[in-house]
């Protein structure tokens, strides 16, 4: 079944007939329960954004609310940072075809995606060296004196919010 926009637009967390989508897919379907209770507990400590949907930009966010709601914690968005691990590992969430927002261009492909798992069941030195690892890595794609000179106003705001939420969680993490 389709669907044509009206000018109307719904509320966000409705469907265009007005049923509540929290909780489930943009196809109405609920979504998979953890199959063990780790991933449970991870389900449970993922925001609220990723466990509702993982596509920007269709809930008539600006540029700005969007990045604010992958950098930092519910419930305003505001106050609480997420941690360096978690900005790492969803930075891709950011870019298109998922931030509807932002216009595509090929650097967005060579982003190294880490694994949702790398961070886990590791601590003290290991944890650190590893993150300073990422860290490196994603600072350097981020740079501004190495992205291309091509860009959108919305990419170059884009990649400018990342790389100060990355900055900022990195001195609040390592000092």
């Amino acid at each position: 079944e389709s669907f044509q926009r009206s000018s109307s637009r719904p509320n966000v967390g409705q469907t265009p007939n007005g049923n509540s989508s929290r909780g489930r897919d943009p196809e109405g379907d609920i979504p998979a329960q953890p199959r063990n209770r780790r991933q449970f507990r991870l389900a449970q400590s993922m925001p609220i954004l990723e466990r509702e949907t993982t596509t920007f930009g269709k809930n008539e966010l600006t540029l700005e609310e969007t990045i604010r709601r992958w950098s930092h914690k519910k419930p305003d968005y505001k106050t609480s940072s997420n941690t360096l691990q978690h900005l790492l590992v969803t930075v891709p969430q950011t870019f298109p075809p998922r931030n509807d927002m932002v216009e595509d261009h090929e650097y967005f492909a060579k982003w190294k995606k880490l694994d949702k798992e790398c961070f886990t069941d590791m601590g003290g030195d290991e944890l650190k060296s590893l993150l300073q690892r990422a860290l490196r890595k994603a600072k350097f794609f981020l740079h501004p004196d190495k992205l291309p000179k091509d860009l959108t106003e919305n990419q170059s705001l884009l990649f400018k919010s990342i790389w100060n939420a990355i900055t900022h969680q990195e001195r609040v993490t390592f000092g």
